[in-house]
């Protein structure tokens, strides 16, 4: 195991703390040679008493590193870790049972960089001064980025790629947008320090929620009428309390106070959410779990991660320090940025500045998901004043015919993938990459190769 001590220096941006390993996992070789590098890097104003530590699992792509595009994959929650989703299927090392880390051929490093980041601070390895909402949460991933590629400065000028789901949907418009407007910063002259030009090229969302009107509007059409995830007296209930949850979201877009935020929330949350499902599981409304909605039982994957990555051999690879415990949820994340109101913000606006500079945005759903459900994105997505509005209407719904799982279907504007691209995979829920580790694979790579899905 290779070690880069702290006390990196970089030309431009000075010295900052940067501890990096190679592991020497099976799963995350090729031909003999470590593929993976692991770390914390400090972000503005890190100290050694008072750290603010990112923590990061870059994997190496198997063909052409050198010049392949860099995938940044990030959790959701808000306080989930993002180390989640390279051992569920992104990455060469996965977790498909209690037994730990194996190899998955489904890996998306065959083709592609994959930069796994802890996000924010406070979870997964993670830690230090924290922050209570996204665009604050943004600024600091701009600070990592910039650090990490002064430690690989060859993976620059690459393409890169913003992917996220579930409250990744809030985090990618924020992490981008903040790209995007440096980057212009940056052209014009007016940069940050030492700040550099970073290749954003496009976004990949799986069953986002970035449009709380729009998730709320159409949740119970979900659950209770194309299918019955409540009883029918649960739903005559809830829909009652709908109207208030919408007027309370509306109200906290005209007047954005932190408390017209919290209460919206707590209107939408506390009343639509809190149905009995009768053991279904809302991730994956085809599986059933008496014990629901217990995560440790019902959602197994999420144990396996946290156990598996508090391993002592496995946090020895990574070059963990011992007092650093792994968290795959961080409530303490969870509930400060709840009291901050930040869910209850328009997000999906900041999609069609992006996209009227170039950045082009995919979302993939697994139509199985009653959490963030297909009727809400889809709705958000029509409604969107982007320059690809009225085409996006206009398109049809066409059935990927070499799509690894059947009648999956693919609504999209632009040449080849598309600039704005809708896919529903009928037999996938919360988790597609989990659900269905080739189809996702495939995707990606139309997506990032800007290849056609049909045609």
């Amino acid at each position: 195991m290779s070690k880069l001590e702290a006390g990196n220096s970089s030309p431009s941006l000075g010295i900052f703390h940067a501890s990096v390993t190679s592991p020497r996992f099976t799963c995350a070789s090729y031909d003999g040679r470590p593929t993976s590098r692991a770390g914390h890097i400090g972000l503005k104003d890190d100290t050694e008493e008072n750290p603010k530590r990112s923590f990061f699992w870059y994997f190496e792509a198997e063909h052409n590193h050198k010049d392949a595009p860099v995938i940044l994959t990030i959790g959701g929650g808000p306080g989930t870790s993002g180390l989640m989703n390279p051992v569920s299927g992104q990455s060469p090392c996965g977790i498909q049972s209690a037994e730990g880390l194996i190899y998955n051929e489904n890996r998306w490093t065959e083709h592609f960089n994959l930069l796994a980041l802890d996000h924010p601070i406070g979870v997964g390895y993670s830690y230090g001064t924290r922050v209570n909402n996204s665009r604050d949460a943004a600024v600091d991933v701009y600070d990592f980025l910039q650090k990490f590629f002064a430690l690989y400065p060859h993976l620059r000028k690459n393409k890169f790629v913003l992917s996220g789901g579930s409250y990744g949907g809030v985090y990618v418009p924020n992490i981008a947008t903040v790209i995007n407007l440096e980057n212009k910063a940056i052209a014009e002259g007016k940069g940050q320090p030492g700040a550099k030009h970073i290749n954003l090229d496009s976004m990949m969302l799986s069953n986002p929620l970035s449009d709380p009107i729009s998730h709320f509007r159409w949740l119970l059409h979900y659950r209770c009428i194309l299918h019955q995830v409540y009883n029918s007296t649960t739903c005559q209930e809830l829909y009652k309390d709908l109207p208030l949850c919408l007027e309370a979201t509306q109200l906290a877009f005209e007047v954005p106070t932190v408390k017209n935020r919290v209460e919206a929330n707590m209107v939408c949350d506390d009343k639509l959410n809190i149905g009995d499902t009768h053991g279904i599981v809302i991730e994956d409304i085809r599986r059933k779990c008496e014990t629901y909605p217990d995560i440790n039982d019902c959602l197994p994957f999420i144990k396996w991660t946290s156990d598996g990555l508090n391993n002592v051999t496995v946090k020895k690879e990574l070059g963990i320090p011992d007092n650093i415990e792994y968290i795959a949820l961080n409530q303490n994340v969870t509930s400060e940025f709840l009291l901050a109101g930040d869910l209850i913000h328009p997000h999906h606006l900041m999609f069609p500045p992006l996209l009227k500079d170039g950045i082009r945005l995919l979302h993939y759903i697994g139509a199985q998901d009653a959490n963030c459900a297909w009727p809400g994105i889809f709705s958000s997505l029509k409604l969107l004043q982007s320059p690809f509005q009225a085409d996006f209407l206009n398109a049809e719904d066409l059935v990927w015919p070499d799509a690894i799982v059947s009648n999956t279907t693919v609504r999209t504007v632009g040449a080849g993938a598309g600039d704005f691209t809708y896919i529903l995979i009928p037999e996938a829920g919360h988790f597609v990459v989990r659900d269905q580790p080739a189809l996702a694979k495939s995707i990606v790579e139309h997506w990032i190769q800007d290849k056609p899905f049909i045609g």
